[in-house]
């Protein structure tokens, strides 16, 4: 017996919002992720790039307030990144902290949390590193 299922617009919509890619920024806490994103049909216009709307320093202070992050840790103190979508090339690129960039099982979790495709750059830059990254001899 052959059933007719009629297609449900609303739960289609509400599936692909579910799995659209995202661009953020996040950091790592204790070993923790900490992650603030919007989705890419949300993002916010910055040059040729689809960007979260949040910088770190503000959204930083919004967590603490929110209990978290600790309230006694400034926001570069932790490694950080931020994943932007290029406008033009439709690319993703993660940059991150050295320290992130390092465990590659984090790495992938941040991919997968954010819903980037396989195709997306890693790279690091001047901006994410952090304390430790900064010390001489390192």
């Amino acid at each position: 017996m052959e059933r007719n299922v009629r297609p449900d617009p609303e739960r289609e919509l509400a599936v692909l919002a579910l799995i659209e890619a995202r661009v953020g920024i996040f950091w790592l806490v204790a070993g923790a992720r900490v992650i603030d994103s919007t989705r890419l049909s949300q993002a916010e216009d910055y040059g040729d790039f689809k960007v979260h709307a949040g910088d770190h320093y503000a959204v930083w202070q919004r967590f603490q307030r929110a209990g978290i992050v600790p309230a006694d840790m400034e926001y570069e103190e932790s490694p950080r990144g931020r994943v932007v979508c290029n406008s033009k090339t439709h690319r993703f690129t993660l940059l991150a902290d050295s320290c992130i960039l390092n465990q590659k099982k984090v790495v992938r979790s941040i991919i997968a949390e954010l819903h980037l495709p396989a195709t997306t750059r890693i790279g690091t830059d001047d901006h994410y590193r952090c304390p430790g990254c900064l010390r001489p001899n390192r």
